[in-house]
């Protein structure tokens, strides 16, 4: 008996020094730790620079950064994208978090940027390639006008109220391949969020009455402004509710029963009017329905470029190969939509 479990005992040892057969546990890196394949490469990501072509892209990229990987994530994108144009929405102001956004955009190569001066804490972003771009000016709509609701029926009084204390970020740049080029005015918005569908002119401080009341003052300004320039609006709409062209919210550049939407094309309609599978924001950690928020909207000059026109959605987990909870957690809930076109 004493020798069973004595050869018993042996048996247990051998097993246990050896690895139980079974071969070292596997440990997961974090991104970026330098401990085996490098997270940040993604194989997956689409290039969509082309010869002779303009790229444009708008992501919110949710209080960037939110995740000590958010930096490694974005910049390995942005350049693995390789695109022209990148319009960004919620950059954090803290300085800590602008000094972030700049020291990654600075290790870019090829690439610059602009960032606005008055949307507080859900700040824009141009980052554009240098070779192919150049600034001309910048102008940040209505950021003189006040920020509050002041119960008056006049929207254009509060203006930067109804654009959530965002005024949009408006930049005049120039794109060239070396033999063509076009001017183009770029407009960055981040509207309210929240609420449902339902315009109501009597709640100055409902959330859709505030989209749709901003959409109003855009297409005025581009209408009495830049009628014969060449303009592109993108950015998170946040038109919850309806995904459709009479969304209250979206219906001033889209819907032909207004008289303005006929100044207008929305580059991606095919995809807010398509599977829900589709959209730029899926919801991945929220209670809410998927949803597509971000858009590109051009306007009449740039017509003639539609039927030529390239638009879509980047999967963020196909792009990274990572679940959507991380891509959500870490780098954004949202997905990018881009664009391009040959001039």
């Amino acid at each position: 008996m004493m020798k069973s479990i004595y050869r018993l005992f042996i048996l247990i040892f051998l097993l246990v020094s050896c690895g139980g057969g079974g071969g070292s546990s596997p440990t997961e890196t974090e991104p970026g730790d330098n401990n085996g394949t490098n997270l940040y490469e993604f194989p997956n990501a689409t290039n969509l620079d082309q010869a002779s072509q303009i790229e444009i892209v708008t992501w919110n990229i949710r209080q960037f950064p939110q995740h000590s990987t958010s930096v490694d994530y974005v910049k390995n994108l942005l350049e693995k994208w390789n695109a022209d144009i990148y319009l960004l929405q919620e950059v954090s102001s803290s300085n800590q978090k602008r000094s972030d956004l700049i020291t990654m955009i600075n290790s870019m190569a090829n690439y610059s940027y602009i960032l606005d001066e008055e949307s507080g804490n859900n700040g824009f972003a141009l980052i554009y390639k240098s070779a192919n771009i150049t600034f001309n000016s910048k102008n940040e709509l209505w950021a003189d006008t006040p920020n509050g609701n002041d119960g008056d029926s006049d929207y254009e009084n509060n203006a930067q109220y109804q654009f959530a204390s965002r005024p949009p970020m408006e930049t005049y740049i120039t794109w060239t391949d070396g033999t063509k080029s076009i001017d183009l005015y770029v407009i960055d918005v981040h509207y309210k969020c929240c609420g449902d569908d339902a315009y109501d002119s009597s709640d100055s401080s409902d959330e859709t009455t505030r989209r749709h009341h901003a959409s109003l003052l855009l297409t005025d300004y581009v209408i009495n402004n830049r009628s014969s320039d060449n303009v592109v609006i993108v950015g998170d709409f946040n038109n919850t509710g309806s995904q459709s062209i009479t969304n209250p919210t979206l219906s001033p550049f889209t819907d032909p029963n207004i008289s303005s939407s006929s100044s207008f094309s929305m580059v991606d309609q095919s995809i807010l009017t398509g599977p829900s599978s589709g959209y730029s924001w899926q919801g991945w950690t929220s209670s809410y329905s998927p949803a597509h928020f971000d858009h590109i909207i051009v306007n009449q000059p740039l017509f003639q470029y539609n039927s030529i026109m390239n638009v879509g959605v980047i999967s963020m987990p196909t792009e990274t190969s990572t679940d959507a909870t991380t891509v959500s957690n870490r780098v954004s809930d949202h997905q990018p939509v881009f664009m391009s076109f040959y001039p």
